[in-house]
């Protein structure tokens, strides 16, 4: 009788050793292709080295590879958004992307153009270049090309001696990529992105003018949907071209923006 009753405690312990075994295998090792998308904060271009009153918003964004990964992130930002990944989207990204994220090909791009734009045509190359290695150099923790817009709303405030928010009357923030004929590019993360400006306070809130493009897959179409759901006080402005968003701070928009 006691042989029995030990060979059951026996049975017990390993099944109770098991099974958090297993599961701790089962997240290390059933692979999940996914990327995540997370909510940030806004950023002044001042940080950049620019003297701009404007905000660019940024996410917490990667990649996972396995529940485990998967567990840590949900612990860590309790909104993350989970996107699965196909095999030749994952491969891309945990390659190639990756590469080129050290290399910041996409992001020294789009201050070369957010600084293009801004650029009169006396000033000379060597002082463009300069001012492109200046700002490069304070954008170490931001990955990504989507602050390019703000920076070249920064850049003319900074080349005019102006200042859009009305000496801190209101906040102007925004998402978008800078083009070098001016037009701005598409980004993603456009939800975790407005909820980080409606925590912060935001009033003016630029994205991407792209429905025309991109149809139910643009940044319009999401943003509306995102202010919809969650019930936003934001005012969000679409803009296809630099001057579009100028043209806004400039006009009488904006004076309606301190009577609503």
């Amino acid at each position: 009788m006691h042989t029995i009753k030990a060979s059951k405690e026996l049975k017990i312990s390993i099944v109770l050793v098991a099974i958090p075994l297993f599961i701790v295998l089962l997240l290390v090792y059933v692979p999940v292709q996914e990327e995540y998308n997370a909510k940030g904060n806004i950023t002044p271009v001042s940080e950049l080295g620019i003297e701009g009153s404007v905000y660019f918003t940024y996410v917490h964004t990667g990649i996972i590879e396995n529940y485990l990964e998967k567990f840590f992130v949900k612990m860590l930002f309790n909104d993350a958004e989970f996107i699965p990944l196909a095999d030749e989207e994952f491969e891309l990204y945990s390659e190639d992307y990756e590469e080129e994220l050290e290399e910041e090909t996409y992001k020294e791009q789009t201050i070369v153009n957010a600084v293009h734009v801004t650029t009169t045509e006396i000033v000379e190359e060597q002082a463009i270049q300069k001012k492109v290695e200046d700002i490069l150099s304070q954008t170490e923790e931001y990955d990504g090309n989507s602050f390019g817009l703000m920076i070249a709303i920064g850049l003319m405030e900074e080349m005019n001696m102006l200042d859009y928010s009305w000496e801190n009357s209101i906040i102007i923030a925004g998402t978008g990529t800078m083009e070098y004929d001016g037009t701005v590019g598409s980004v993603g993360a456009i939800r975790q992105k407005l909820l980080a400006a409606a925590d912060s306070g935001v009033d003016v809130f630029f994205i991407p003018k792209d429905e025309d493009i991109y149809g139910e897959y643009s940044n319009e179409r999401e943003a509306h949907q995102v202010l919809e759901e969650e019930n936003l006080d934001l005012l969000v402005v679409p803009v296809e071209t630099l001057d579009e968003a100028i043209d806004y701070l400039e006009n009488d928009e904006m004076g309606k923006v301190f009577t609503q």
